[in-house]
């Protein structure tokens, strides 16, 4: 198959992908750390957040709706096309995006990184880059709110995909204070039927230096 007709192929199943996710709620991760989110940014500058695999964007409408400026990033042109769709006109100024693979886009500081559902479908070659510009974009104070998916996982052994033990996401989250740190190993359901989940599901305050 050449690569147009993989590219094809994969924007076909996001479509899918959308149609049956089409008016799901805020992801319960994100609503768990929405206390924990800052409500204003020091000097008046706007709170920024930055949505990693935005998909059909709910939690970006979201932080839009609150007054956040956001980056929404995914690999999909049909969901970035959906969420900007979506957008109320008042809140367009504030929101950018990308179609690109997560370690060739440049992140602007953030005050949130919010990840649902999509670090795992980095490849294993790529995701210590991606790491690395999430921890280096996170403001001291600022939050990184998303899942990481563990080795019991269905999925698990998908070579494009990457996988974490807990000794691993502690070593990931060694520069931050956990807020929240749940580990779901079960079965249970996906949009492509039953599988059995293995996911981290993570709020992490990013620690100030230690000078």
């Amino acid at each position: 198959m050449s690569n147009v007709d993989w590219e094809t192929a994969s924007e076909i199943e996001w479509e899918m992908y959308y149609r049956a996710v089409a008016g799901r709620p805020l992801r319960e991760l994100f609503v768990t750390a929405a206390p924990f989110l800052p409500p204003a940014a020091p000097h008046n500058r706007p709170l920024v957040a930055i949505d990693f695999g935005c998909g059909d964007g709910t939690e970006t409408l979201e932080l839009l709706a609150r007054g956040w400026t956001v980056l929404a990033v995914d690999l999909s042109p049909g969901g970035v096309a959906r969420l900007r769709e979506s957008v109320a006109p008042a809140d367009r100024k504030r929101l950018s995006t990308r179609v690109a693979p997560y370690s060739a886009v440049e992140l602007p500081a953030a005050d949130l990184v919010y990840a649902g559902l999509s670090l795992p479908f980095c490849a294993p070659g790529e995701f210590e880059e991606v790491w690395r510009r999430i921890t280096s974009a996170i403001r001291p104070d600022g939050l990184f709110v998303g899942h990481l998916f563990g080795p019991n996982d269905t999925w698990a052994g998908t070579p494009d995909m990457t996988f974490h033990t807990r000794a691993q996401v502690d070593a990931l989250l060694a520069d931050f204070e956990i807020e929240g740190l749940r580990e779901e190993d079960d079965d249970g359901e996906a949009v492509s039927g039953p599988k059995h989940w293995h996911v981290f599901h993570v709020i992490a305050r990013k620690q100030r230096s230690r000078q």
